[in-house]
């Protein structure tokens, strides 16, 4: 058994000794146990705790509807893919307008379990398989729901979305989350290969998407208390507690639709449901479905002091441009203004585009995506543009004048009256002979007086803390007046006005 052992470790040595005579191959990197767990909790936790979460809705839902549980599992995979805004066809009837609120909270999960995977330290390949992993296992669970859903077809009305639409939408989903992620963590790192001008433009242009958001909220917040009849009367249809309960909930869900669209109108676009179109120009009647959060939505045609709502992105492209403006100066400001611009249009279009859809037999719910980031765009980009120039200009002119306050200030003469300070305790020369003829009025003498040694005590005990004190005696004499040179003497007594030179050693 030994010798078989040898034989087999030999022949393992002549193959490993082989392979290195033929020169290195591509080594491939196997993660540990604990780079795997994390791997695998990256790809999968996100999607389990969903699907949990939607079996358990699901579930009560209809056990609350005295419904039967068949096409539950096909229920649930729809719901998977409804999180992704994967159209769904109930009954021949196409819902591609879904709410935006369970997407928020997927990418929120995906892109904190990917900043958690990773920090400033980690190398290319590890970002790169974090990131792999955030899409490969949704892309997994897509792909059962796909077959859950074509199985359960043939015994509920729901039909199997389209195959390439689906993995498209989740891998975008996915995708982006995982890269906000990873950028949010690694931002110390990437930014240094950045142009300053690129790394200045981030808060700011954050801060305008918030007020552009925020604009759209307090357009619906508005809107909903003026109208809070109808809203009222659209609740009462619900039948009862659950069903006002239920329209609640989804009124709730759709919210963010509802924000998105009105921003796109205070931007200068349009919103369009069905034949219901808004905008601050004028607004176009029809039927809308009966969602008390569509309640806010105006139902006659937009007045004359409608238009003042574009003072509102002027006013963000004026912030845009001060907070540009103080973070760096000249040219440099004029590319940060830009670049925020471009970005916050880019994202202003992706929100457009994820808010609509098909809406069944209300026609087409419709944000057009690109008109809203163009208008974002010109907005911000313009006005922000020239008030970055404006204060430039400012800042510039403050620092010239500085400069030249502080020029003339060197040139200005001394006031009268003014006395020059001497300075405080100057560098005494070395001493040199008193000229003759010339009597100095006093002479400070400043001695170093050693006490008689004191008589030898017992040592304090070592607990004692008191500190000891070093006493150095100064004493102060004043020559009456320096005698005469030609008189017999010593000569070096003009040179005691100097305290001693080197380090005098004080007395017990």
């Amino acid at each position: 058994m030994v010798d078989r052992v040898q034989r087999r470790a030999a022949r393992s040595d002549e193959r490993r000794s082989a392979d290195g005579g033929r020169g290195p191959g591509p080594q491939v990197r196997v993660p540990d146990a604990d780079e795997a767990w994390a791997l695998l909790a990256v790809a999968f936790r996100p999607a389990v705790v969903t699907v949990v979460l939607l079996s358990a809705l699901i579930v009560v839902t209809l056990v609350a509807a005295n419904s039967d549980l068949t096409g539950t599992f096909g229920a649930i995979a729809a719901s998977w893919l409804a999180i992704h805004q994967v159209p769904v066809t109930i009954d021949r009837t196409v819902l591609g307008v879904l709410p935006l609120i369970p997407t928020a909270g997927m990418v929120w999960a995906v892109a904190r379990g990917c900043a958690g995977a990773v920090d400033v330290a980690s190398s290319r390949s590890r970002v790169l398989r974090v990131v792999g992993a955030a899409v490969g296992g949704p892309l997994v669970v897509t792909a059962i729901s796909l077959a859950v859903v074509a199985d359960a077809s043939a015994v509920i009305a729901l039909s199997p979305p389209n195959t390439l639409a689906a993995f498209g939408w989740v891998l975008f989903v996915h995708l982006v989350a995982a890269g906000l992620g990873v950028a949010v963590t690694m931002w110390p790192v990437l930014a240094v290969d950045l142009p300053a001008w690129v790394r200045n433009a981030v808060r700011p242009g954050l801060r305008a998407l918030m007020a552009i958001v925020g604009a759209g909220a307090a357009l619906v917040t508005v809107s909903l208390l003026v109208e809070w009849s109808t809203v009222g009367g659209l609740l009462e249809r619900g039948d009862g507690v659950m069903g006002a309960l239920g329209l609640t909930v989804l009124s709730v869900l759709y919210l963010p639709n509802v924000v998105i669209g009105a921003a796109a109108a205070v931007m200068g676009g349009a919103a369009q449901i069905g034949d219901v179109s808004v905008s601050v120009f004028g607004n176009v009647g029809g039927s809308l479905p009966p969602l008390p959060v569509l309640g806010a939505v105006p139902d006659g045609a937009a007045g004359g002091a409608w238009p003042a709502l574009l003072l509102i992105p002027l006013l963000i492209g004026v912030m845009l441009g001060r907070d540009s403006g103080r973070r760096v100066a000249g040219q440099e400001a004029l590319f940060t203004v830009l670049t925020a611009a471009a970005g916050v249009g880019v994202v202003a279009a992706v929100l457009g585009l994820i808010a609509g859809g098909e809406l069944g037999a209300f026609g087409t719910v419709r944000i057009t995506w690109w008109v809203f980031g163009g208008l974002t765009f010109a907005w911000l980009g313009l006005v922000g543009a020239i008030t970055a120039v404006v204060i430039a200009w400012f800042r510039g002119r403050g620092a010239h004048d500085e400069v030249d306050g502080d020029s003339a200030g060197e040139e200005e003469p001394h006031l009268p009256g003014e006395e020059e300070v001497p300075a405080i305790a100057a560098p005494v020369p070395d001493a040199s002979p008193i000229p003759a003829g010339e009597a100095p009025g006093s002479v400070i003498e400043a001695e170093l007086v050693d006490e008689p040694e004191a008589p030898a005590t017992a040592p304090a005990p070592e607990h004692d803390e008191a500190p000891t004190e070093v006493v150095v005696d100064a004493e102060v004499e004043e020559d009456p007046a320096t005698p005469d040179p030609d008189e017999p003497g010593d000569s070096d007594d003009g040179a005691e006005a100097d305290l001693p030179r080197g380090p005098a050693t004080p007395s017990d």
